[in-house]
């Protein structure tokens, strides 16, 4: 795989791993690697002091992956204790408390058992994690100006107060409040490190996003017009974080690398998906204030089952970007997701839709897949 060297001068970066550590990464002897060896690098060491992504307060974290692979090899109770005590999973804890996600969520230690002992897809997670951590501390530190990715599809200006964790075992790629992590043992990464950072690129979109407009607790909603917010907030949510690594996945010619960016280049795809994302968005706002009943949330889980919040929801910011330009996307944000929805209506129409209505899947309870 090709990378692109565009990182500040090396004697900037304070925190270095030695060379004997590096290569036991790669060997896949990470358990025998002191976690003390693997302590977070801020952006700013990465840089030079001149460089404007000096003044991002932005961290990188990889302790949890790295205790997980020891405890997973020595089954040390103490290596566990560490784990459960880590920042990394203080936010993992947060975002399932948030999305409500089918995990134990009543304690760190209960949420930590089940990831490392739940199955995994891939056959070997192990390995898969150990790639993961050779990437995060290399190329992806190596190259940190992919971080200016995010920050186009952010407020000029803005600042990160975040860190950015490597975790073992949840989800793909998560973010919530000031932190966003990455599932070293996810098999999308699996030989394909690259993915890492384009993923990096999508869950620091969420932070900014989120610090701007924050998302809504899932176990408070009541009606069908609090579950039409949700769905119009993710859908801004997910697209803007979509389109902001269209760009280097489109140079780096990795946009077949990820099912997202294959169906926004299939435009008859796309005008079916869009058209389902509003006939059930039209179904909730017809609700009303009526009770968030199984139907209800019925229709927010085929959004989120058929990944219309990320694929709708990039179609819909890049036509505004498009048409109104960046500014006017980024200025959506602090306004809400019923002005983003209202502002992509507003706009010059797209060639006619077909009546695809004998595409539409009949409503039932399809699974909630909460927001990355």
């Amino acid at each position: 795989m090709e990378y692109h060297h565009i990182s500040g001068p090396r004697r900037h970066r304070k925190w270095l791993w030695s060379g004997l550590a590096r290569l036991c990464l790669v060997l896949g002897l990470a358990g025998t690697i002191s976690a003390q060896h693997n302590q977070p690098v801020a952006l700013r060491e990465l840089v030079s002091p001149t460089d404007a992504l000096a003044a991002q307060d932005l961290r990188f974290d990889a302790r949890a992956a790295e205790l997980s692979l020891q405890y997973l090899q020595s089954k040390d109770t103490a290596v566990l204790e560490q784990l459960v005590q880590s920042p990394a999973v203080t936010h993992l804890l947060s975002h399932a408390r948030n999305f409500d996600y089918d995990v134990p969520t009543d304690s760190a230690q209960a949420l930590v058992r089940k990831l490392l002992t739940s199955p995994s897809k891939s056959p070997d997670p192990q390995r898969v994690c150990r790639q993961s951590m050779a990437f995060f501390a290399g190329p992806l530190l190596d190259e940190p100006h992919w971080v200016n990715d995010t920050l186009r599809y952010l407020p000029v200006g803005f600042r990160f107060h975040a860190t950015l964790f490597l975790t073992y075992g949840y989800d793909i790629g998560v973010a919530f409040a000031q932190s966003a992590s990455l599932n070293c043992a996810h098999p999308h990464f699996d030989g394909h490190g690259r993915e890492l950072l384009y993923y990096a690129i999508h869950e620091l979109h969420h932070v900014g996003f989120y610090s701007i407009k924050p998302p809504r607790r899932f176990s408070e909603v009541k009606s069908c017009r609090d579950l039409l917010w949700i769905a119009q907030y993710h859908a801004q949510l997910e697209g803007m974080a979509v389109l902001a690594a269209w760009q280097r996945r489109r140079e780096e010619h990795a946009l077949d690398d990820d099912s997202d960016y294959v169906a926004l280049r299939d435009e008859a795809q796309m005008q079916r998906e869009e058209g389902l994302y509003f006939e059930e968005l039209q179904y909730l706002r017809e609700r009303g204030d009526a009770p968030a009943d199984q139907e209800a949330w019925a229709a927010v889980g085929i959004m989120s089952a058929q990944r219309l919040w990320y694929r709708v929801g990039a179609r819909m910011a890049q036509r505004i970007e498009q048409v109104s330009g960046r500014q006017a996307l980024i200025a959506l944000i602090p306004e809400g997701p019923d002005q983003f929805i209202a502002a992509y209506l507003q706009l010059p129409p797209r060639p006619a839709l077909t009546d695809h209505s004998t595409d539409l899947r009949p409503r039932t309870s399809a699974p909630l897949l909460p927001p990355r």
